[in-house]
């Protein structure tokens, strides 16, 4: 049997990583572990493990291979109203289309891109 049961993070700055993840994006921080290089962080999804490294790799997104965390709302434009007032800076001045629905590309601390998405109901 094959399921996803983690996302892996790599960060070069944890408390950053930790604050954005926690107080802007709303996961909760579960447990810590090897003197706080490693986090663990919950929601209704898999659990994010975030793991300090040493320096940022320079993400050149969209339209190069990369694994991109995808948020899931319902009102993109109403979520991203909130993520703005909390301070997120998204790559796009308002959500994109595309074929199942629309989305808005942000990046971490760290530089890693994720991507809010709406999707079609239909």
């Amino acid at each position: 049997m094959t399921s996803v049961c983690v996302i892996g993070i790599y960060v070069d700055d944890m408390d950053k990583a930790v604050e954005f993840y926690c107080e802007k994006l709303g996961f909760k921080e579960a447990q810590r572990y090897n003197d706080g290089c490693i986090v663990r962080l919950e929601n209704d999804g898999p659990p994010l493990i975030l793991e300090k490294v040493e320096k940022q790799n320079k993400i050149e997104y969209p339209g190069k291979s990369q694994i991109v965390l995808g948020i899931e709302t319902d009102n993109i434009e109403k979520a991203v109203r909130e993520m703005r007032n909390k301070g997120i800076e998204f790559l796009y001045d308002s959500p994109q289309a595309f074929v199942a629905g629309f989305s808005m590309a942000m990046r971490d601390p760290s530089g890693n891109v994720l991507e809010l998405l709406q999707f079609n109901k239909e």
